[in-house]
């Protein structure tokens, strides 16, 4: 890498070429990712080990992480490919088919978080608790999504509008790189994502850490008839402190609202105003997240009845294997 004006040139290799008994190319930002993903299930299980030290309730089971992470891929593989058919419409509406060639296109990975997100609560809420694996997940979500971003950065992918100011990326080499005119510098849109995502952990473990609490609506935390009907199962209720699942909903937010902002910055033609494909949908889910808490806050949670408080109570003790 070397200076030229004020832009950063890079010039390497993306490949790494093994040669010997066997013989294989593979791109240096497919093993990045692969580390990230890797990174963040070992925070995942972290968390998930302390995640009864501060609410009172067993831990959860770490044995269970596996079989979450393994229900995440195909809600990923399948929303990630629908939502990038979204983006490319015009193209698969005259090729329907090559909607399920996966030698073609690619993944969009707003729609691998939100399908994966689906689907691991779908398995987690079998197993155990989806919401409070939902809370774990936050801050892993949002590490992958740091760091896979910083690794497409050794692929070229994802650069934005051309530029020339202090910190624009160009590629110089053959590459391969899979942005368009990569040699051209642009804004690392990918980089800025990256960064967002990491500083979104520092927001997540602050509103966990409950000085911003007060000012939440009182059902929105764990209290009021939630609480006691948590207590009616005999599981200790940490009062006070945020309801199970809505700290994935804040790193949620928090990524999409950066990923808006920042996918002005992208090459993407708009479809509705000055915004793209991706930024609508985005803008969507933030929406339904809001409208949701908005009710959740409103409405008056049911007490559960004697024979429900059984039934309930019954089936966690067969999945605990009593």
């Amino acid at each position: 890498m070397d200076g030229l004006l004020a832009v950063i040139r890079l010039d390497f290799d993306p490949i790494l070429h093994l040669r010997g008994p066997v013989s294989a190319d593979i791109a240096y930002a497919t093993l990045a990712v692969a580390g990230a993903i890797f990174v963040a299930i070992l925070l995942a299980a972290r968390f998930a080990d302390r995640s009864g030290r501060r609410t009172g309730l067993p831990s959860l089971r770490l044995d269970d992480l596996l079989f979450i992470v393994l229900g995440i891929i195909p809600g990923a593989v399948i929303g990630g490919r629908l939502m990038y058919a979204l983006d490319y419409l015009p193209y698969y509406q005259a090729n329907p088919t090559a909607l399920i060639d996966p030698a073609q296109g690619g993944l969009s990975l707003l729609g691998a978080v939100i399908g994966g997100a689906v689907t691991g609560a779908y398995i987690a809420g079998l197993l155990d608790s989806a919401s409070r694996w939902l809370d774990v997940a936050s801050t892993s979500m949002l590490l992958a999504i740091g760091l896979g971003k910083f690794a497409t950065v050794l692929e070229g992918a994802g650069q934005g509008q051309f530029w020339t100011g202090a910190w624009a990326i160009g590629y110089a080499g053959s590459g391969p790189w899979l942005s368009p005119s990569a040699q051209i510098p642009a804004h690392p849109t990918q980089v800025y994502e990256g960064l967002w995502a990491l500083l979104g952990i520092v927001v997540v473990l602050a509103v966990h850490a409950g000085p911003v609490l007060g000012h939440l609506p009182e059902r929105v935390r764990q209290a009021g008839t939630w609480a006691a009907n948590r207590e009616a199962l005999g599981e200790p209720v940490a009062r006070g402190r945020l309801r199970f699942g809505y700290l994935f909903l804040v790193a949620l937010v928090w990524w999409l609202v950066g990923r808006i902002g920042i996918a002005f910055l992208w090459r993407d033609d708009p479809v509705l105003g000055p915004l793209g494909v991706e930024q609508v949908a985005a803008i969507i889910v933030v929406l339904v997240i809001v409208v949701g808490v908005l009710v959740a806050s409103i409405r008056q949670p049911r007490p559960l009845a004697t024979e429900e408080r059984w039934r309930v109570g019954h089936r966690r003790w067969r999945l605990r294997g009593g």
